[in-house]
């Protein structure tokens, strides 16, 4: 008994480890642009759960507005077609954010929702070119 109890708990143990571990690695293989977005897209669904439509708002037009900015930055010094790539979803996910701001201004919480969707859709798309 007291030997299956230290199996089980040395395979969660290294389970947890090796997730532990894994995460870290495939962070650090995103540009910091793409690792910022991420965490603003998080910081973004908050506002959108809480339906805090002015922060929502300013969120879009501060912060995320230099992320993108940073982003088309990013673009140039990437090979080409890794470079389009990365052009054409900055404009899909600048369009989003503008569906989402549009939304949060007229308290559409359907819409701001779907448009956060979307967000997120770019996002994992961006984050698929650097892995």
């Amino acid at each position: 008994m007291m030997i299956k109890c230290w199996r089980s708990w040395l395979l969660v143990g290294l389970l947890t480890l090796g997730l532990w571990l894994g995460s870290p690695v495939q962070a650090a293989n995103l540009p910091p642009q793409v690792q910022e977005l991420e965490q603003q897209v998080t910081q973004l669904q908050g506002l959108v759960d809480s339906e805090d439509w002015l922060e929502i708002r300013s969120y879009i037009r501060g912060p995320m507005g230099l992320t993108r900015k940073n982003l088309t930055g990013l673009a140039v010094t990437l090979p080409k077609e890794q470079k389009q790539e990365v052009i054409r979803l900055t404009k899909e996910l600048g369009q989003s954010l503008e569906k989402l701001d549009f939304a949060a201004k007229g308290y559409d919480q359907p819409e701001v929702e779907a448009a956060q969707v979307k967000v997120k859709k770019a996002l994992a798309q961006l984050e698929s070119l650097f892995s």
